[in-house]
Order: C-alpha cells, then structure tokens, then sequence
C-alpha cells in the first residue's frame, strides 16, 4: 500500500466528557507528540478553533513549536489554520520560524474557515473570505520553496477550493465524506488546475474518522453512536444553511450526519486495513486518522493509539 499514516485532530478539548484546564492541556502536548512519535506515526495534526466546546486552539503553530522540540522525526501538521482570520505576513514569518525550530517538520494546512462567530469575533466578514484566502496564498508562495513545496496544505471539496489547491501547487488534505469515486474526480480536478498554472502537484491526504477493535462489531456498537451525537451536535450549531444552523432544518442535518457516519473507518484491523487500502488505491498517499474526539476518555485515545499502530499502520506502511 505504501501510505504514510498520521493522527488527529487536537484541538484543546475541554468537555463535561473530558474536562481538563487548557493550561495542563497545553503543557502536556509535548509528551503527546513523543508518544506519537514512539509508535511510528508519521505525522500529527491539530486544528485551529476558537469560542465553543470542541477547542480553544487559535493559535496551532504555538503548540506545534512546543512539540518540535520534544521530538525529532514526527511530522506536525495544522488542519488547518483558518487563513482568511490571519494576517498572512505574520503567519508567513511564524511558520518560517516554527520550520526552522521544527528542522523543516511543519506541515502548514491553511483553509477557509467557516464558522460566523469565529469571523465575527475578530471584526472580520464571513463573506470575501475566498478573496482573502487568495491575497494570503499569494503571500504564503513567497515562502522559500528549497523548504518542502508539498508542506503546505489545503482543505475543502468544492471545485473552487480544489482547484485553488492545484493552482498553487500545494498538497491536498481532503474531507472524509468523499467516497473513492469523489476521491478520484477532486485528484484530476488538482492535477488539472496545477498543470494549467505550470506547477507540481502536491500530495493528496485523507482526514478519515477511524476506529478499531479486535471485534468489529464492538467498535462500531462503541463508536458510530458516539460519532453521530458529536456531529449532530457539531453541525446542528454551525452548520449554516437557508439563512439558520444545521437544527433549523433537521431532515438536511440528518442526512449530513448519516453520511459523515457511513463514511467513517470502523471495524476490526482487516477491515480497516482494506478500507485505508480502496482509498489509498484511489489516489491517497497520506491518511490522517481521527481518533481524537471529546468522547473518547485519555485512557481510552492512549488505547486506540496503540492498537492502530500495533496492526493497521504496520499494514498500512508495509
């Protein structure tokens, strides 16, 4: 199969499931990312989100430094740092810094971001954040390129967003609900768009929902309740649709949830394994797999790390 494999997305949950002071939050990271690390993953990842339940992580290069300097292999990636909210010469300086610290490690996942409140609480629109997100990449591309030109990274599905991606040769990290026919059409839309602009293309990534028990069934009686109640509840908040959020129009907020949930990874080591193995065979060379969630306990991610790497990534990288 021949594909690198990674874990996400932390974020700094602080949850009644899993309460925790963000300072500890924050403090403990580093001995995350060398655990991480010791298992084999090849890289990590984190989110960047502000203002409500699911994290307090506004500023991801911060903690990605901090795990830098306890690792020496590990891969940390943003997905993604909202760049239509930053200041792109400061970002582009930032990363520059965290690159060097990190030994060119960074894995710099810029997107759009789409939550009102997160826009409304900096003084910025929503609407021109594409407009934004350009004038921001433009100033990203003056970053040397002798670093890595596949680190940077960007998210979405949509034509416009994909072909953003290919314009400025930068890698792909693509959205979990895409099954491998959609996964095969948003690759030649890249590759397309990148051949058109003169430029590479960068690599094509997979954030995948991902959980594994020794007993199928047992992960997924375990898992796909909890998934659907964290999306429902995740979507039905911000998910903007006709002018309301997601539980404005529940038949719609129904039908996204179910499909979130049919698209996750669950079962047992085989079949993960040739679930990641269709989507590698449809143009995916790197598989972010979720297993952070604030349903999970620490105990029980710890677990979760351990057996995926002790079966599927052994498989996976083989």
């Amino acid at each position: 199969m021949g594909v690198e494999m990674g874990v996400g997305l932390w974020t700094f949950q602080s949850t009644v499931t899993r309460p925790h002071q963000l300072p500890r939050l924050y403090r403990d990271f580093p001995a995350v990312a060398r655990k991480v690390e010791q298992l084999g993953y090849a890289h990590l990842w984190l989110a960047e989100h502000r203002l409500w339940y699911d994290a307090f992580c506004p500023a991801p290069l911060l903690p990605v430094a901090a795990a830098a300097a306890a690792t020496t292999t590990l891969r940390l990636g943003t997905a993604m740092v909202l760049l239509p909210q930053h200041d792109p010469e400061r970002l582009r300086s930032l990363a520059a810094a965290v690159d060097d610290a990190a030994r060119g490690r960074l894995e710099l996942g810029v997107g759009l971001g789409h939550r009102d409140a997160e826009f409304d609480a900096l003084g910025l629109p929503r609407t021109g954040r594409g407009r934004r997100m350009d004038e921001g990449l433009r100033v990203l591309d003056r970053e040397p390129r002798d670093r890595r030109s596949d680190a940077m990274w960007g998210g979405g599905m949509a034509r416009a967003a994909l072909e953003r991606i290919g314009r400025h040769g930068m890698s792909a990290l693509l959205p979990q609900t895409l099954d491998t026919e959609g996964i095969r059409r948003a690759v030649a839309t890249i590759t397309g768009a990148a051949r058109d602009a003169g430029r590479e293309p960068g690599r094509i990534g997979m954030i995948k929902d991902t959980w594994v028990d020794v007993d199928g069934e047992a992960a997924r009686s375990w898992f796909l309740p909890r998934l659907r109640r964290h999306y429902t509840e995740e979507a039905g908040a911000w998910w903007v649709l006709d002018g309301g959020h997601g539980f404005t129009s529940p038949g719609r907020l129904q039908g996204q949830v179910d499909r979130t949930a049919t698209s996750a990874v669950v079962g047992s080591p085989d079949e993960v394994t040739a679930r990641f193995g269709e989507i590698a065979d449809a143009g995916v060379d790197t598989i972010v797999a979720r297993v952070n969630f604030d349903f999970v306990s620490g105990r029980e991610l710890g677990e979760q790390l351990e057996l995926l790497a002790g079966t599927v990534l052994k498989a996976v990288a083989a």
